[in-house]
């Protein structure tokens, strides 16, 4: 390539280009058919430096990738030719290759131990969700999903009888009409494979919904009771305490400073605390006695079977989405990233540290687990008294994320969340924990800082995030080797 159109691109590209040609891509080449049936393959490699390039300028979306690779001077340097990859091959490579996907992750994993980057003695785990490209909308009752099962059955089967007729009474519709048909045939054929998936998970929603509340559900309840139970019990016992010391110094002829404090039952907050108590104590009894009373309407989509109804992020709203669990070192490489099944953060902390360890034991990552932090909303009873299944030590906030991280220390009063908010006394551990939202928080806003949505559907939203996470891991070899001015391209002086 002449040097002169050369200098028109973004020297950066040709640094991660360098740094593609260092991974594993032979998940990528193995997945491609040798029999010579198809087209010809997108060389890997290209692929990967499209697909990093354009998630590190925030651009997400497969469309707008292809018209990057047509529009950016940069990418068209890279590729050199006229046959530039479109938004389907960008979907299907992006979307397909779970196992090559995963493969990658590793050695980049491994890239950045070699870099100097991983430092496991400390880790952090978090969770948000994340839209998946449906609307909210498509999330409908089992009874109407098995209404458009029977529909779309018809339709399928009206369909090929009409086939069978041209076929046999008119063979110039037959040749002219097929190809439409057959179109429309595959497309029926996919939306009852989606159907079936949305029943299937409403039905197993139900199914478990029937079922009794199983014990760490009830023990959750009853550690809620509990805890409501003794705050209010605190709450009361210091607000009558304010009242006697007032009413007693009106007795004395004196006149207090400041509003007469209620008593204890007319207080607001003793009020809201006194109703929180027995909204745990009904969900306790209804866990225990009647399954039946938890019954209510299980939804599914039937655009994407998997994804859950969840609260936005920061906003009022729900979205139809999934729960994207990552962890990440102290050095902000993600070690794991999982798309958890439930609609809570809790769920999905071990197995995230079970990929932790997995991955870097396929990374060749010989240095020892230090401590594993997570807020509160991994606090479960299984968190806390199962051993997790990685090496380390787990600190796990029991309290409000405030008083945890200003020291604030408050009264548990649960057995196994007593022994945690002992161990995340020390001062050390103090210390420690601090560092849990400067380690996770700016990693989750430099992944979805343009897009919060997933661009693909099903399976293939694994590879997605695989994709997105190596991507980013990719950047931060980048920038802590070889430091640029993104602005302008050129590079800046190392430092003395």
């Amino acid at each position: 390539m002449p040097e002169r159109v050369a200098g028109w691109a973004d020297p950066l590209i040709f640094e991660l280009a360098a740094v593609v040609q260092r991974l594993d891509v032979s998940g990528f080449e193995a997945d491609y058919r040798s029999d010579g049936v198809g087209g010809l393959p997108y060389e890997p490699g290209l692929m990967l430096v499209t697909v990093f390039w354009c998630y590190r300028q925030g651009i997400r979306s497969p469309q707008a990738m292809a018209r990057a690779c047509r529009e950016q001077v940069s990418l068209r340097v890279v590729w050199q030719r006229d046959r530039l990859p479109s938004a389907a091959a960008l979907r299907r490579f992006i979307g397909g290759h779970p196992q090559a996907w995963q493969s990658l992750f590793v050695s980049v994993l491994a890239l950045g131990d070699r870099s100097g980057l991983l430092d496991a003695s400390l880790t952090a785990t978090d969770s948000t969700p994340v839209a998946v490209p449906a609307a909210l909308s498509t999330a409908v009752p089992a009874a109407t999903i098995t209404v458009r099962i029977a529909e779309a059955e018809q339709q399928l089967q009206a369909l090929r009888e009409r086939l069978a007729v041209l076929a046999d009474t008119d063979v110039a519709g037959f040749v002219e009409h097929s190809a439409r048909l057959l179109r429309a045939e595959q497309l029926l054929l996919v939306r009852l494979d989606r159907l079936h998936q949305a029943e299937t998970h409403a039905r197993q929603q139900a199914r478990d919904k029937q079922q009794p509340a199983h014990g760490d559900q009830v023990r959750r309840w009853q550690d809620r009771v509990e805890r409501h139970r003794h705050e209010l019990d605190a709450m009361r016992a210091a607000q009558q305490q304010k009242y006697d010391a007032w009413t007693a110094k009106r007795a004395a002829g004196h006149k207090p400073r400041g509003p007469a404090p209620h008593p204890p039952e007319q207080h607001p907050h003793i009020r809201a605390k006194t109703q929180a108590l027995q909204r745990a104590q009904n969900r306790l009894d209804t866990a225990r006695h009647s399954p039946a009373a938890r019954d209510g309407p299980t939804r599914a989509s039937t655009t994407d079977p998997q994804a859950r109804v969840l609260k936005g992020k920061n906003v009022t709203r729900w979205v139809l989405g999934r729960l994207l669990t990552l962890t990440v070192t102290g050095g902000q490489l993600i070690t794991a990233a999982l798309l958890s099944p439930h609609a809570n953060d809790y769920p999905g902390l071990f197995p995230n540290l079970a990929a932790t360890a997995t991955n870097c034991a396929q990374a060749g990552i010989t240095s020892p687990f230090g401590h594993h932090l997570a807020d509160s909303g991994f606090a479960s009873i299984h968190a806390l008294t199962q051993p997790a299944p990685i090496q380390g030590t787990l600190l796990i906030c029991v309290t409000s994320e405030h008083h945890q991280t200003h020291g604030h220390l408050t009264t548990v009063h649960t057995e196994h969340r007593q022994h945690m908010a002992a161990r995340l006394a020390t001062p050390d551990n103090q210390t420690r924990y601090r560092r849990r939202s400067p380690m996770i928080e700016p990693v989750f806003a430099h992944l979805l800082r343009t897009d919060r949505h997933l661009h693909t559907r099903g399976n293939a939203q694994h590879s997605e995030i695989l994709a997105l996470t190596a991507a980013y891991n990719t950047s931060k070899i980048l920038k802590t080797h070889q430091p640029h001015n993104t602005r302008t391209g050129t590079r800046l002086p190392k430092p003395p």
